[in-house]
């Protein structure tokens, strides 16, 4: 049994937030949603699908309560695994951050970005250093490299520090060794990563020298990137509201890159690319 302390040191969720989580969990919230949410997560858990949940709900605290209630069962299926403790704890922060990032941008308690933490309640999410790896079958087929089935992490990038070379550089080679000891029914290659910061317009706008040209520089760029015109200033500012732009802060390189290509109506766009691991 977990307790609320031990729970919300799991998930680093802020002081602050802890009362609103711990009246989540009380059983006069319990709803048919809920339990709906409990059961699809339960049901899709170590399946690694991506396949769309269906039309659950949209309510982001109902999200919220079915993680809050699901945490012990996914530390157990990690244990199962054999995944450290450290990687467990550093793969369920991220509910602690999302919602402290809502705080952040709403001024209150919710967790706008309930669907990110999908994966990491089926079984599919692990944070190694400074990066996310979601684990599944890939759609693509690259000569050489991979074909369609093949397990390919993806790879993600959480609001947790700078993303430097060397942070990348150790996080791949824990990847390496995650994958093979803890899924070797699983052998992957290569991983993937589905970005804004994939978007060609970067590399051509940011100095060579920066971590996010470093970055992007490692992967080779797979099929065409999609307009997507509000994704890099959610991901910089956490709003789409394109009327917000003359009020936000114009203070690093990348956000004013960001924001003067947004007033000029360009969209942004998503790329996608594959390194080998």
């Amino acid at each position: 049994m977990m307790g609320l302390d031990e729970l919300f040191r799991l998930l680093d969720v802020a002081v602050e937030d802890r009362v609103e989580c711990a009246n989540l969990l009380s059983e006069s919230t319990r709803s048919a949603d809920v339990d709906h949410a409990i059961e699809t997560l339960t049901a899709r858990l170590g399946s690694y699908s991506q396949d769309p949940l269906g039309a659950i709900t949209q309510d982001p605290l109902v999200w919220l309560t079915a993680f809050l209630r699901l945490t012990p069962i996914l530390v157990n299926w990690h244990r199962r695994l054999g995944v450290s403790l450290e990687v467990t704890r550093a793969t369920f922060a991220d509910v602690g951050r999302n919602i402290t990032i809502h705080r952040r941008a709403h001024g209150g308690f919710g967790l706008e970005t309930w669907d990110w933490l999908i994966p990491h309640y089926t079984g599919m999410m692990f944070a190694l250093g400074r990066l996310n790896y979601m684990l599944h079958p890939t759609k693509e087929t690259v000569d050489g490299v991979m074909v369609a089935g093949d397990w390919v992490p993806g790879i993600h990038i959480p609001e947790s520090g700078p993303l430097t070379p060397q942070a990348v550089d150790d996080s791949l080679v824990q990847a390496r060794a995650f994958f093979s000891t803890h899924f070797p029914d699983k052998p992957v290659a290569a991983a993937a990563c589905v970005s804004w910061l994939l978007d060609p317009y970067l590399v051509e706008h940011l100095p060579e020298d920066t971590n996010i040209v470093s970055f992007v520089c490692r992967f080779t760029a797979l099929g065409r990137p999609y307009d997507d015109a509000t994704a890099a200033l959610f991901f910089m500012f956490r709003t789409r509201d394109l009327r917000k732009l003359p009020d936000l802060p114009r203070d690093s390189t990348l956000r004013r890159l960001v924001l003067d290509r947004a007033l000029t109506g360009d969209p942004w766009q998503i790329g996608s690319g594959y390194l080998r691991l």
